[in-house]
Order: structure tokens, then C-alpha cells, then sequence
């Protein structure tokens, strides 16, 4: 009688093939979707705990970020040089574009805010991205231990090297766009400037812009890491990424051109296509090294 039973249930799933699948079969993605949710609750208490140590820092950032408008940057500096050389060597050059007639010495601009709490919220965001930054390791971690599981014991080994150099890529490009891009941006605007056209700067436009760029820089810099991180998997080869330059080109603009004025557009697509040429260096390197010859081992030695 048992027999019979066994024998049915084995005809039935045959029957059903592949299609079958039983009550377990649920399980492992129950199990997957309850540790996404637990990564998630770990990052959130973490971004709240960095948040809550950024809150003293977010002045020094927000004075920090309006530098530019008051003091003069190297953008001045260089700006002021350059039209020297330009009045010594072309003169026709210099009084034809009006190079003349910009104004020499650096006018100091405030912040307005037209909204009660305003500057307060603005706080509360700049306190947000400097807690992400603190608990960047943190979160890398929670992304690596929720993808370990599916990942041979040879690719756990790149843990600390992808906490490492994610958080350093990542800080990087923050701290490049801060120090080098956005006092060309601010300058730029301020060119504007005349006797019938002065700049009105609100707060919150300002802080959200800095901000905006920041991520976008700290992502852009993120790509030879994924690069490389694709490249060890097997998965990206160089020359695959040398095929496709002109688009990577043309998708840099793409990405770039979202932004309003022309020139922050290029400010962004040449930092991103840079790192896409980086990208196949790395790509490169590593492949190179992958096929490398392995020595052997234990051969008799010539005598």
C-alpha cells in the first residue's frame, strides 16, 4: 500500500516536469527578502547614528560649500593670470572679447532664504549626506554580506578591498568636486555679473545644487571599482569596453546634460568619460594578469 503511494507521488511529478515545485520551494526567497529587510534596518540605524555625529560637522561643510562666494578660489587666481598673458601677448584679443572690462577685485555675496526653518532643513540635509559618508563602510559591508551567500570562497576574498577602496572612491569624488569643480561652477555664474544684473542666491537652490553634484561625483568615481570588481568576477573583458568608447562618450553627455547650463554639463561628462578610460586600463591590467602563465611547481630541475 505505501508502495502504491510512493509510486504515485513520483508519476505525478513526473507529469508535472520542471513546473513542479513544492512547498519548500518558497523558502529561500522568504529567507532572501527577510535578510534584505534586515540589511536595510541595519543601514537605516546607521545612517540615522552618522547623521546624528555630522549634525556639529554640517556647519564646517555648509561654510565650506559657501566659500566660493566668499572668498576668492584658485579660479580667481588662475583667471587673473591668464588674462595678463592674454593682454601681453594678444592685446587685440583681450580689449576684443571685453577681457577689460570684468571686474578685477572679488565682490563678496551672501546667502538669502525666503521660508521659515529654512536653513534649518538645509542643515538636517547636509547632516544626512555627511552621515552617509561616515557609514559608507558600514553599508558597503550590509551590501556584501547580503550578496556573500551566492559567491565563491575565492571572491570573498575581495571584502576588504571593496570596503576600502569603495569608501575612498566614493569620499574622493566628493572632495574633488567640492574643492576643483565647484568654485569653477560658482565663478562661472558670478561672471554674470554687471552693473544691471546682480545675483539673488537662495539657500536652499545653492546647498541642494553642491549636494546634487557631490553624489554625482562621489558615483562617478565609484566606476573603476566596479570595473574592476566585474573584470576579477570574469564578467567584463577591456575590449569589450574599448568597442563601445564613442558611446561612452555620447552616454557621459547624455548623463551630463541634465543639468540646466552647459557648463556644469561638461564639467561632469569629462570627469565621467576620464573614469571610463580608466576603467579600461584597470580592465586591462587585471586580464593581463589573469593570463598570466602560472609556474609549475615540483619540475625537475635541469641539471
Amino acid at each position: 500500500m505505501k508502495g502504491n503511494i510512493k509510486d504515485n507521488i513520483k508519476k505525478e511529478k513526473s507529469k508535472k516536469g520542471k513546473g513542479y515545485k513544492s512547498n519548500e520551494g518558497s523558502m529561500p526567497f522568504l529567507e532572501h527578502f527577510s535578510e534584505l529587510r534586515k540589511r536595510i534596518i541595519y543601514i537605516f540605524i546607521a545612517l540615522v547614528i552618522g547623521m546624528g555625529f555630522s549634525w556639529h560637522l554640517s556647519y564646517t561643510a555648509i561654510d565650506f560649500i559657501e566659500l566660493p562666494l566668499n572668498k576668492p578660489t584658485y579660479i580667481t587666481y588662475f583667471s587673473g593670470y591668464a588674462k595678463k598673458l592674454i593682454k601681453k601677448d594678444a592685446p587685440s584679443v583681450y580689449y576684443t572679447f571685453g577681457l577689460n572690462k570684468t571686474p578685477k577685485k572679488f565682490i563678496k555675496h551672501i546667502l538669502h532664504y525666503s521660508k521659515p526653518l529654512e536653513p534649518f532643513f538645509m542643515q538636517v540635509k547636509v547632516s544626512l549626506i555627511l552621515g552617509f559618508m561616515l557609514a559608507l563602510p558600514f553599508i558597503l559591508f550590509q551590501i556584501w554580506q547580503f550578496i556573500k551567500p551566492g559567491l565563491l570562497k575565492k571572491e570573498r576574498m575581495y571584502l576588504f578591498p571593496f570596503l576600502f577602496f569603495g569608501t575612498l572612491f566614493f569620499i574622493a569624488g566628493m572632495v574633488f568636486m567640492i574643492l576643483y569643480i565647484w568654485p569653477a561652477v560658482i565663478n562661472f555664474s558670478l561672471s554674470y555679473q554687471s552693473p544691471n544684473l546682480s545675483p539673488l542666491i537662495n539657500l536652499t537652490h545653492y546647498i541642494n545644487f553642491a549636494l546634487r553634484l557631490s553624489l554625482i561625483f562621489g558615483v562617478i568615481f565609484e566606476l573603476p571599482l566596479i570595473s574592476a570588481l566585474f573584470s576579477l568576477a570574469g564578467i567584463l573583458k577591456p575590449h569589450f569596453l574599448k568597442k563601445y568608447r564613442k558611446w561612452a562618450l555620447l552616454l557621459s553627455l547624455i548623463i551630463a546634460a541634465f543639468h540646466a547650463d552647459i557648463v556644469t554639463m561638461f564639467f561632469i561628462a569629462i570627469p565621467l568619460y576620464l573614469m571610463y578610460e580608466i576603467s579600461i586600463l584597470i580592465s586591462s591590467f587585471i586580464w593581463r594578469f589573469k593570463k598570466r602563465p602560472v609556474p609549475k611547481t615540483g619540475s625537475p630541475t635541469p641539471a
